[in-house]
């Protein structure tokens, strides 16, 4: 006689571990004004071409509506800069044993928890101001997406590799 091996037992939610007891670690101080450099160099992109747009073909001809619109997107870039700012308090990170979390978002909040054994492989990546400011992101890949299933950016260069490192032993043990 065959005895069934099968179980799904319900779980109560109040018995698995609290999100909010995770110990969240913050990205690093100097991220934001590269994060804010970005806002800023993308702003003045959009002016300018704007600028060059209306200056070659002429196309608001009335000043007083061309300063306004100028002005329009002026306000929304400071804008930006605020919520860039206000948001950079709320992204964080947290390295546990068997997953990885990232949270960001100040209006719309997202947490992203990423299982160990989900994960193919991760790289840390350096930009030109981020290897100026000795910081780097980390990409973690799941199983069937060219993309990365989590960026977390903002991290100091040693403390990346040592995560990189960490995910890959993880990832290797998963293996076995």
């Amino acid at each position: 006689m065959e005895e069934n091996l099968f179980s799904n037992h319900q779980i109560d939610i109040h018995s698995l571990p609290k999100v909010e007891e995770v110990e969240w670690t913050s990205l690093h101080k100097k991220y934001l004004p590269i994060s804010l450099l970005n806002t800023w160099f993308y702003g003045v992109i959009v002016m300018s071409i704007f600028i060059i747009i209306n200056w070659t073909n002429n196309i608001i001809k009335t000043p007083w509506i061309f300063y306004l619109i100028l002005i329009g997107i002026f306000s929304i870039l400071l804008i930006t800069t605020i919520l860039d700012i206000l948001e950079f308090k709320h992204k964080a990170y947290a390295l546990r044993e068997q997953d990885i979390l990232y949270r960001s978002g100040l209006i719309f909040r997202k947490s992203t928890v990423l299982p160990f054994n989900r994960v193919q492989h991760s790289e840390i990546n350096q930009g030109p101001i981020e290897r100026n400011f000795n910081l780097s992101r980390l990409q973690i890949f799941t199983a069937g997406g060219g993309q990365s299933d989590l960026v977390i950016p903002g991290l100091l260069f040693e403390d990346a590799q040592k995560i990189n490192q960490f995910i890959k032993e993880k990832t290797s043990d998963n293996e076995q």
